[in-house]
This record gives structure tokens, C-alpha cells and sequence, in this order.
């Protein structure tokens, strides 16, 4: 049983970092030993992204003005899983994130933040959007901004009720790719954060989050009871609708997604489906063989069985 109720799960490597739904974070690794908890500031973490040795958080302020505080913490941090008790220690809001070696405090809400290798782009409500570089000399964390453009202008949504919002950011090959909860996507230049490109995807429910594979694509998942996986031009969209829940974790594994979700496992491989029915709700995927649950246990991935049902 995990020491946090866990929110999300950032594969690295052989282990994983959880964060927790109250703020908390643990270092996994695979056979499920975990780190003491680390729990930077007393407010929730709001978004998440997983680099090249560090996570980039965010904790957002709601007293009087809309502000927020980002933060950089070493993956060190969750990489001795004998436990060490000075990681429990919990941060006041003027001190920043315990922890990090690098935190700003933002006049605005962080809305989402997307990631890979030595970047790291985040979206600030109606303000912005920003690529900030990253650099790591002699455990001094450097960040500089590379560029910023203006707040997109969301055009379409897959429902009246659907407030616009971003809510994934990802660097993919094409460049960087945000997606509205209400199922529209812009493709911006890595370079300058020129528009390139955008579309729509026609879902019936919000979009949740999404994750990037540079062999698969795209998976796209919604609140509802499908997902859409886009592939790497952004020239096709497959929609799935004929699964038992939302999707919470997804992992590019070879030629497949796997996944799992609200109370069912499943994946997607040369256009057939495999669902496998569970009694708990997979919040994330540990590796290609484990799953994380919102009750904190650790579970087999139960995608493929002789139990499994082909859709």
C-alpha cells in the first residue's frame, strides 16, 4: 500500500515518481519498494511533467489574486528507497517548494505544463504560453525562456458546457501540440511557438490528458468512455469508444498502447481492442506489467489473459 493517494504516475527509467492527490510525492520502483514522502508545499500540485533528471510541478493559489508557484525538484529526491526522513518535511507558502533548487512564484494559474528532455513549456490562464529551456550545472539549476506567445483562441469544443481550457501540453516531433478540454488541437513551431497547424477532434466527452509516443503517436483521453489516438502526422484520428470507463494511465509499449482506467485494462494494437475487467481503478501504469490504483495498491496489468475480451 502506497503512502499517498496517488493522483498520477510519471514513469522514468526502472522507477516511477507518484504524486499524490494531497500534495504528496514518492519515488517507485518496480518491485514497489517507495521513498519517504516528499511533500513540497501544502497546496495540491496542480500539473506535473517528468524531465531529463528532475519533475516540474505546479501549485496554484486561490486567496486573492489567481497566482501560482512553479518548481524543479531532483529526481535524486525519489531515487534511495531505504527512506529518509527529511523529505516529510512540508514547506510554508512564502518559503516556495521544499525540495526544489529552482522555484518562481507566477502572477497567474497554471493551467497545464508539457515536457520532454531539457524543456519545458507551460500555459498560464489567459495569459500566455511559454517554452522555458532547462540547464543543470554543478546541481544549479539554470531555466531560461526561449520564447512566449500569446494565450490561444479556442474556435471549437465538443460541448456547450465545456469550459475552453488547455488541457495537455506535449513536445512531439512535429513540434508542440496543445489540446483543449473541448477537443481542439494547435501545433506550434518549437522554435518560435509559431501556430502551424490545428484541428478538431469531435470527441462527446472533455479531454482529460493526453500522452505522446514517437513510434504510436497520440493517445487523447476524455472524462467519458473513449479515447482517440492520433498518429504521428496528425493526419488521422481513430476514435474508441466501446470501453468501460475513462482512461488514467497510458504507456506506449512496442506497437501498442496500454492502458488502464476506471475499473478495466485494456490495449490497441493493429486496430483491435482488448479489454480486461477489474473490481479497483487504475490510475496509472507502472512499466508495461503493473498498474498503480487509487486505493494505493500496486496490481498486475491485466490487459492480456484468457480472461480478456476482444472488442
Amino acid at each position: 500500500m502506497l503512502p499517498v493517494t496517488p493522483l498520477r504516475v510519471h514513469n522514468h527509467r526502472d522507477a516511477a515518481v507518484v504524486v499524490g492527490t494531497e500534495g504528496g510525492l514518492i519515488g517507485l520502483d518496480k518491485s514497489g519498494l517507495v521513498t519517504d514522502v516528499l511533500r513540497p508545499m501544502l497546496n495540491p500540485i496542480s500539473s506535473s511533467v517528468l524531465l531529463d533528471g528532475c519533475l516540474i510541478a505546479s501549485w496554484n493559489l486561490y486567496d486573492n489574486d489567481a497566482s501560482s508557484y512553479m518548481g524543479l525538484i531532483p529526481i535524486e529526491f525519489f531515487a534511495d528507497f531505504e527512506g529518509t526522513s527529511e523529505m516529510s518535511r512540508e514547506s510554508g507558502v512564502d518559503e516556495g517548494p521544499e525540495g526544489a533548487t529552482w522555484w518562481r512564484k507566477l502572477e497567474g494559474t497554471v493551467e497545464a505544463i508539457g515536457g520532454g528532455g531539457r524543456r519545458f513549456i507551460f500555459a498560464l490562464t489567459g495569459l500566455g504560453i511559454y517554452s522555458m529551456d532547462l540547464e543543470i550545472e554543478d546541481d544549479v539549476a539554470i531555466v531560461n525562456e526561449s520564447w512566449r506567445v500569446h494565450y490561444p483562441l479556442w474556435t471549437l469544443s465538443s460541448g456547450p458546457a465545456i469550459r475552453d481550457r488547455i488541457a495537455s501540453i506535449l513536445i512531439t516531433e512535429s513540434g508542440v501540440l496543445l489540446l483543449s478540454e473541448g477537443g481542439e488541437w494547435i501545433l506550434l513551431s518549437a522554435e518560435e511557438g509559431v501556430e502551424l497547424d490545428r484541428g478538431f477532434l469531435d470527441l462527446r466527452n472533455p479531454v482529460n490528458r493526453a500522452v505522446y509516443s514517437s513510434e504510436l503517436g497520440t493517445m487523447v483521453m476524455t472524462r467519458g468512455r473513449e479515447i482517440a489516438l492520433l498518429d504521428r502526422d496528425l493526419s488521422r484520428v481513430e476514435h474508441i469508444r466501446k470501453i468501460p470507463g475513462p482512461v488514467l494511465g497510458a504507456y506506449p509499449d512496442g506497437e501498442e498502447w496500454k492502458w488502464t482506467g476506471w475499473r478495466h485494462d485494456g490495449s490497441f494494437k493493429n486496430d483491435q481492442l482488448i479489454i480486461r475487467m477489474r473490481s479497483e481503478i487504475g490510475v496509472g501504469m507502472l512499466g508495461v506489467s503493473k498498474c498503480i490504483c487509487n486505493d494505493g495498491t500496486i496490481e498486475r496489468w491485466r490487459g492480456h489473459s484468457s480472461e480478456s475480451e476482444v472488442v
